[in-house]
């Protein structure tokens, strides 16, 4: 190790003359930094659009694709309208008459009479222990298949009733603290009972089951149909039992749920023009090549506010006319506009739903009339759920479209081939949409990233043994310096 020591014999600024010297050879060093935090910020832009291209997938399109979305329907009550609550599932059709004569209920039991305890002093039987109820003995306590544990002498009754309400026996229990009366009532309706097992419960006057639970009754046009419980799938129409119709049907009509198709067909739009957006402006972004990244040197003598401003210039444009992008934005655009191809040969056009482009300084946003959007659904309720949904669950075969895939299987296909590139170009995730995710050292920018820390660290390297050189030499200058006064010294002191 050399001692680098300051020019007092010499009177020169050693640390200025080697830094100057040292200087020409670290210009190349200065370059590979530069390129290098080019390279990440390239890297980072390329993950943002990953990540905006996973969540176009994930979130949009996987959600708007299901058949609730697409084919959305309702289902309008009149006649007894609240006797049945009804609602129209995707598969749902057609029109129902329906007339309940029995709602289904419970089975329960309930004490016969007041227990008795053995203890006069306490009066709020959620404290009475188990022990001090006549009748009781530690025996095994069962309702239907299950078996409440934990349950002692000392147990008190209060207690023994939040067991049963926290099992998985499905039963519900009440208890009066003022007279010591018990409830306990089935969690499921229907025509079944549930034994109970135990002394505690003969203890308490209940019945060795729970009973009277009954089945629900109704006619559905005409058919007669009971069913254990109030809530109940026909043709596709979750029905809601509320109350006996009195000889007062209720008619039940399902059609196309227009609004909320609308609705579906509007979010993929405001989507669809936000990721085009942001992509355009990735790929126009002004690039200022003149403005590179700043070196430690250049930052020290500039404000924080300088240093702000002239980042922003050398970041801006990394995606200018990307290919990977720009391809992906074409693909999307002539994808829209191509039309979906129907298994009979026919076709639909996105203009048939009331979609259309703008100007051209749009780059192909898309504009939305609703009421064209309505007016075809009522000519062909199946329009969007066709256009939009064909294939889609086929889309993940291959990341080529074909002109039978709707368009929500086009645009998951364009952009899973969007992500795989940039998966391989820069090591992004092709499944997180997590903006600090990770990136993979294999891609082709995580090489040439790895290139050039060696390179970097090589020139570091050389520019270091260049300066211990230096230093050497001028250390060996300052000592010979110091050594000739030191004897002119004492010559002109001995004189």
């Amino acid at each position: 190790m050399v001692t680098r020591i300051s020019g007092l014999a010499s009177g020169m600024d050693i640390d200025t003359l080697v830094k100057n010297l040292v200087k020409a050879d670290s210009q190349p060093l200065t370059k590979l930094n530069q390129q290098k935090q080019l390279l990440e910020w390239k890297r980072d832009n390329y993950r943002e659009t990953s990540v905006k291209l996973v969540s176009f997938i994930q979130d949009k399109l996987s959600n708007l694709s299901k058949s609730t979305s697409l084919n959305a329907q309702k289902a309008t009550t009149t006649g007894n309208k609240t006797a049945v609550t009804a609602n129209a599932t995707s598969s749902a059709s057609g029109v129902m008459e329906v007339s309940i004569s029995q709602m289904a209920t419970a089975a329960r039991t309930v004490s016969t009479g007041n227990p008795t305890k053995t203890d006069a002093s306490i009066t709020n039987w959620s404290n009475v222990k188990l022990s001090n109820l006549t009748g009781f003995s530690s025996d095994t306590i069962k309702i239907g298949d299950t078996t409440i544990t934990d349950v002692t002498e000392d147990t008190t009754l209060g207690s023994f009733i939040s067991k049963i309400n926290s099992s998985s026996a499905g039963v519900t229990a009440v208890l009066d603290s003022t007279t010591g009366k018990v409830s306990l009532t089935s969690k499921t309706t229907g025509n079944k009972e549930v034994d109970l097992t135990g002394s505690i419960f003969t203890a308490l006057k209940l019945d060795s089951s729970l009973t009277g639970g009954e089945d629900a009754s109704l006619k559905v046009n005409g058919v007669t149909m009971t069913s254990s419980s109030n809530n109940l799938t026909v043709n596709g129409v979750e029905l809601t039992l509320n109350s006996v119709s009195n000889d007062q049907a209720t008619t039940i009509t399902v059609s196309k749920d227009v609004d909320s198709i609308v609705a579906t067909v509007q979010s993929f739009v405001d989507t669809y023009n936000e990721l085009l957006t942001f992509m355009n402006g990735k790929t126009n972004e002004e690039r200022y090549s003149k403005y590179t990244p700043l070196s430690s040197d250049e930052k020290s003598a500039m404000t924080d506010d300088e240093i702000e401003l002239w980042t922003s210039k050398a970041k801006s444009g990394m995606l200018k006319n990307d290919s990977i992008l720009t391809s992906a934005i074409s693909d999307m655009r002539a994808a829209m506009v191509q039309g979906v191809t129907l298994s009979d040969g026919s076709k639909i056009s996105f203009a048939d739903l009331g979609m259309s482009t703008g100007t051209y300084e749009t780059k192909g946003k898309l504009l939305l009339d609703n009421d064209k959007l309505k007016a075809s659904l009522e000519k062909n309720p199946d329009i969007v759920n066709t256009f939009f949904g064909q294939n889609y669950s086929n889309s993940t075969v291959n990341n080529s479209y074909t002109e039978n895939d709707g368009i929500f299987a086009r645009m998951r296909k364009i952009s899973n081939t969007a992500v795989i590139k940039l998966a391989e170009t820069a090591g992004t995730s092709k499944y997180s949409s997590d903006l600090t995710a990770s990136f993979l050292s294999n891609s082709t920018m995580g090489t040439q990233l790895l290139g050039m820390d060696r390179r970097i660290s090589e020139l570091t390297s050389k520019i270091s043994m260049k300066e211990t050189n230096y230093y050497k030499k001028f250390t060996a200058m300052e000592t010979a310096i110091n050594k000739y006064n030191n004897i002119s010294s004492s010559i002109a002191s001995y004189l």
